[in-house]
């Protein structure tokens, strides 16, 4: 019989593909309607909170659940949400699209963490495998491999569709593209994949607010965990397309950077874990955060072309490192893989909530460079957590 991991991760680049195609352009889509800060900071909210909710709620409902449902019915959610924001005019039917869009998306995140364990754990049933933490490693790390390798090809496609269509039609024609590509990739899934139930011990799925007591250092894991997902939402989705369109930047410019931040993340993600088994998880992380902090900082003060494109490459860097070190920290301080992992997800959606919303806010409020001065602050908060977590870890 073929490994089902044959097709999974061909599949989960494709997905990557899909729920990134217009990520970056959906706060410019915002601007076409209105340029209330008001507006787009509501318009941002409403798909972080169907994410958010997905993640708070469900921590002990998607577990439970056949990742491989789990991820059809996600995509299914995601696609008809875009379907129905190309078409609808704004007002209420909008935000309950991205509302819609939102508890897709966050489904999908979650199923998609909990199936790379799993997919692995049914190719190796007959073999014996490495260390369950090794096993761990390569599991996340060959998904963010392929998921973000999806969204490296994606993210710039939506954009690139807006630049070659003029206006409103432009966004809405990418809409309608990314809703149709998640309905095919769900069927896909659909043939493709074994099932994929919750291992021995999960409890049956319920919707409940989440138990967030682990180990010790646990709380400072989750809260960690905050970073990668506001280094993806608030800077790579909303403060570097918002940047780019402030500052007079053509729309191929913006999408030049996007293209280069996600094919560096990738780039790095493809030996993150050569890295991190030289110089542990917690320094790649204090790494990867301080040279994000150095960027934000870079951007605030110089607001030419050439500076953004090589911010937005390193930014991928940045990316990368706490795409590969913060579920196996979270995990690591909270215990049991299939709980970590959706405790990871609680975190990444606060964090998705606060970039993608407090950046869209902040950029029309205060303007780009205080914007990415108040990124560069948070981060070297983050790097000092971490620098305090890791001498607590090291201790014990």
């Amino acid at each position: 019989m073929r490994s089902p991991s044959r097709w999974f991760l061909p599949l989960m680049a494709v997905t990557g593909v899909t729920l990134s195609l217009t990520a970056p352009l959906e706060v410019l889509f915002a601007r076409e309607f209105s340029r209330s800060s008001v507006y787009i900071g509501v318009f941002m909210l409403s798909a972080a909170v169907g994410v958010i909710l997905v993640d708070i709620f469900g921590t002990r409902f998607v577990p439970g659940l056949d990742a491989r449902v789990a991820l059809i019915a996600g995509l299914s959610m995601f696609g008809m949400a875009c379907i129905a924001m190309s078409v609808v005019s704004g007002g209420i039917p909008m935000m309950a699209a991205r509302i819609l869009q939102g508890f897709g998306g966050g489904m999908v995140l979650g199923a998609g963490l909990q199936a790379a364990v799993r997919v692995g754990r049914v190719a190796d049933s007959a073999i014996v495998t490495d260390s369950p933490t090794t096993d761990l490693v390569k599991s996340l790390g060959r998904f963010n491999a392929a998921f973000l390798f999806g969204g490296a090809v994606g993210a710039p496609g939506g954009l690139l569709i807006a630049g070659i269509i003029d206006g409103r039609v432009g966004y809405q024609v990418a809409l309608a593209a990314t809703g149709v590509l998640a309905l095919l990739v769900a069927a896909a899934l659909t043939f493709a994949l074994p099932l994929l139930p919750a291992p021995p011990g999960v409890p049956s799925p319920r919707l409940s607010l989440p138990q967030l007591r682990g180990k010790p250092g646990g709380a400072g894991a989750l809260v960690l965990a905050m970073s990668g997902e506001f280094l993806r939402g608030g800077v790579l989705f909303t403060a570097l397309p918002l940047a780019g369109a402030a500052r007079g930047l053509s729309t191929l410019t913006i999408t030049a950077a996007i293209a280069v931040m996600c094919a560096t993340e990738i780039a790095v993600l493809a030996f993150a874990h050569r890295i991190i088994r030289r110089v542990g998880v917690f320094a790649l992380l204090i790494g990867s955060l301080v040279l994000g902090v150095c960027n934000a900082t870079l951007i605030a003060l110089a607001p030419g072309a050439t500076t953004y494109l090589i911010a937005a490459a390193l930014f991928g860097i940045s990316l990368a490192g706490a795409t590969a070190s913060l579920p196996v920290i979270v995990v690591a301080q909270v215990g049991e893989s299939a709980a970590g992992l959706a405790r990871f997800r609680v975190s990444a959606g606060v964090g998705q909530l606060v970039g993608m919303v407090g950046c869209a806010v902040l950029g029309t409020q205060v303007g780009i460079s205080a914007l990415f001065a108040v990124i560069a602050v948070i981060l070297l908060g983050c790097a000092r957590l971490s620098h305090v977590m890791a001498r607590r870890v090291a201790a014990t």
